[in-house]
């Protein structure tokens, strides 16, 4: 992994969670880092989508947990998550962004992916205390409604 330094701190994040963890986010008024060094977030609602699509969504797929041991993703429930829009506290700590570091002779559609992964992650050193309650935006709302935006093929076709 190879850690960039993000000089200006964002106005608004969006961080995803399960439904269970809202109660103890709001008490603390903080998103903490959970056996990591960073917390994670996101620069947009659709960058959450993507972000999730490539891990708690993607049933069966491959991943490391926390105790190193690989395991895979169960079947995604979008009731059982929310999206949080977080306003940062200013304190003091780094922001990063995570560059997913690719041996040589990975596919070229593997080190694509492994790019927008990374792109679509800012991370906080440290626990992000956040102002006011966050905005909550249901996943299963937010799916939705990317699903009746999304552009279709009408018009295409001679």
């Amino acid at each position: 992994m190879a850690y960039e330094r993000i000089t200006s701190p964002p106005e608004v994040l969006y961080h995803y969670t399960q439904k269970e963890n809202l109660p103890a986010i709001l008490t603390d008024g903080r998103i903490r880092k959970f056996q990591d060094k960073e917390c994670w977030f996101c620069s947009s609602v659709e960058n959450t989508l993507r972000l999730m699509e490539l891990t708690v969504m993607n049933e069966g797929g491959w991943y490391i947990g926390v105790n190193g041991i690989p395991k895979r993703y169960p079947k995604f429930q979008p009731d059982e998550y929310v999206t949080l829009e977080l306003t940062p506290r200013y304190q003091n700590g780094e922001w990063v962004k995570w560059n997913q570091e690719m041996d040589s002779r990975c596919s070229a559609e593997q080190k694509a992916l492994a790019e927008e992964f990374s792109s679509l992650k800012i991370g906080y050193r440290g626990d992000l205390k956040f102002k006011s309650e966050p905005k909550a935006i249901e996943i299963s709302e937010a799916l939705q409604m990317r699903t009746s935006e999304a552009p279709t093929m009408q018009g295409f076709f001679y």
